[in-house]
């Protein structure tokens, strides 16, 4: 899947960082396509797409915590 950075998407976090979405799912996020942002899980799964307006990052957190707990998948 390509990546690909709009001015849609300028400002938002960039690929391949930890996000929740508005559900509050911690993913990867995996690519900016038209208007769409697609997250994965963090320990792998299937993708999701969301409206990327409605992602923000979520720092301090790394792939073996953002894997646990409610918020996974």
């Amino acid at each position: 899947m390509k990546s690909m950075k709009t001015p849609e998407t300028d400002g938002l976090p960039e690929v391949g960082t930890l996000v929740r979405d508005a559900n509050g799912r911690i993913g990867r996020l995996m690519a900016y396509t038209r208007a769409r942002a697609w997250l994965r899980p963090p320990g792998g799964g299937r993708e999701w797409d969301v409206d990327p307006r409605t992602i923000s990052s979520v720092p301090g957190w790394d792939a073996t915590e953002a894997g646990r707990g409610s918020n996974a998948g």
